[in-house]
């Protein structure tokens, strides 16, 4: 949509320029040298007076009709109050970064960086709300044709003064910006809120059976509900792992609940706040059996899935029922190392999952790989990974056999193929034993894993051998980030990394 209305502008821009009436045999050459402009400045130009085009096309009607070379503009290369913005006839220099971080809007009086975007940063009392934080303008208001009036540097500070030429409200005639040189810098980066953004400079760790036994803790629940700390070792280790336990919870079915909202609030799905897992008669889910329940992430069938999901388990002394859990990521990682062609395939072909029983509808298609850049979030590095610069590119896993409705008709039966041994290749390499952690979890213990990371598994269990009662609940990802960032300063200190710079 966007790139429709950029062209249907430009080509507005276009017809309405006498230079896109110049006719008939030059007028394809004329739109093209002005399209060309246009992109080169990142914006529409002025249509010149009809002197100014009298005088630039001539007087004479048959040079008007041949000409094909784009006339020479009048107009000065910089405005007469100073050009410091689009009004220039030079391209921008959008490769500046290096200066921007300096603080500096200019480079030999042109710009560094689209004016646009250094008075969408304006963070005055008149455009930003003290109170509430919001915005009092929209971008949308924001003229095309805005530009630096002129640029002052404050002294012994390192904010920049900026006037503007043809302003937007809540600003009047006179108002000015002030910018920081930290927000300087951060007018080309898509995350400039770097406070915050910095939970993704907190690298992710793969592991295997092994190394999550060895470096990863577990938590008790009465230090969880009530230190602090306590709960940003838990986000920490969600965050690097995707996988911790809680010991000690009490038997209460309320305990999930409380273990959640410790973090946020309760994701509400059709299965209620919270839900059960023990075998029944007549089940409407796989995990309400017995039965063995391989590798799976939960709902994904729905758009947005759970983000983390929490399972108590309140009474277990049935043979059998062991929990196993796998990082996909580290599958992922070795099926790189193994046949990189078959990651890519994985990311390619949509699977879609599909949920039709007991009066309920619910269907989405999802690669099993999706890309980081999907998600629109910043790069995080992988530590413990083969493939570091591939991992980067990795954001989420979907996986989830039992409620695959189909998979994609598309491809032509080579490409079929390969999907599936590519997908087989996957599910062997999670399976392996070491790649395993399986725990049969006793009564007051908590899992918590990262639903689009970690899968989880059951092995079957013999109903007449004793009572197996777990009670589950779902958090939202962006509820369960809200509170990691907020409990940043709290977590165990590391070595905080660029993922564009390993």
């Amino acid at each position: 949509m966007a790139t429709v209305l950029k062209r249907l502008k430009v080509n507005q821009a276009l017809s309405s320029s006498p230079y896109g009436k110049v006719q008939k045999r030059g007028a394809a050459s004329q739109r093209k040298l002005r399209l060309k402009e246009i992109l080169e400045t990142g914006s529409v130009p002025e249509s010149p007076s009809p002197a100014e085009r009298e005088s630039e096309l001539g007087s004479n009607a048959a040079t008007r009709t041949t000409s094909t070379s784009r006339p020479t503009s009048t107009a000065p290369a910089t405005s007469t109050e100073s050009g410091l913005g689009f009004r220039t006839r030079h391209p921008l220099k959008w490769s500046n970064s290096a200066k921007l971080e300096e603080g500096k809007l200019l480079e030999d009086g042109k710009p560094l960086v689209s004016p646009i975007l250094a008075r969408d940063a304006c963070k005055c009392a008149k455009c930003i709300d003290p109170s509430d934080r919001q915005r009092n303008f929209s971008y949308a208001d924001i003229p095309h044709d805005i530009a630096f009036r002129d640029i002052t540097r404050v002294e012994g500070r390192d904010d920049t003064l900026v006037r503007w030429l043809n302003d937007c409200a809540p600003h009047v005639k006179g108002d000015t910006t002030i910018l920081s040189k930290e927000t300087i810098a951060s007018l080309k980066s898509e995350f400039r809120n770097a406070a915050r953004w910095a939970l993704y400079r907190r690298p992710q760790k793969l592991w295997d059976a092994s190394s999550f036994r060895r470096d990863t803790a577990r938590i008790d629940f009465n230090d969880y509900m009530t230190d602090p700390g306590a709960l940003a070792e838990t986000l920490h280790l969600l965050w690097r792992d995707g996988l911790v336990f809680i010991d000690g919870v009490p038997e209460a079915e309320s305990s999930v609940g409380a273990i959640v909202n410790r973090i946020g609030p309760l994701q509400q799905t059709f299965y209620g706040p919270t839900w059960d897992v023990r075998s029944v008669p007549d089940a409407k889910n796989v995990a309400y059996t017995s039965k063995h329940l391989g590798f799976h992430m939960d709902l994904l069938y729905m758009r947005d899935p759970p983000g983390f999901q929490f399972l108590h388990c309140v009474h277990n002394s049935s043979m059998g029922g062991e929990s196993r859990f796998a990082d996909t990521f580290r599958a992922v990682d070795t099926l790189f190392d193994e046949d990189r062609a078959m990651v890519r395939t994985l990311m390619t072909y949509p699977v879609r999952y599909e949920y039709d029983n007991d009066g309920f509808f619910y269907s989405d298609a999802k690669p099993t790989i999706l890309k980081r850049q999907e998600l629109r979030v910043p790069h995080r590095v992988t530590i413990d990974a083969r493939h570091v610069r591939a991992m980067k590119d990795v954001g989420h896993v979907f996986w989830s056999p039992p409620f695959v409705g189909n998979i994609s008709p598309q491809p032509t039966h080579h490409e079929l193929a390969h999907f599936v041994a590519s997908s087989k290749a996957f599910a062997e390499i999670m399976e392996r034993p070491e790649n395993v952690v399986e725990e049969k979890m006793d009564s007051g213990t908590c899992v918590i894993f990262d639903n689009l990371r970690v899968v989880h598994a059951r092995n079957a269990f013999d109903v007449n051998s004793g009572r197996r009662w777990l009670r589950g609940a779902y958090l939202n990802r962006q509820d369960f980030i809200s509170k990691a960032v907020a409990m940043m300063p709290q977590m165990p200190l590391i070595r905080y990394v660029d993922a564009d710079l390993e």
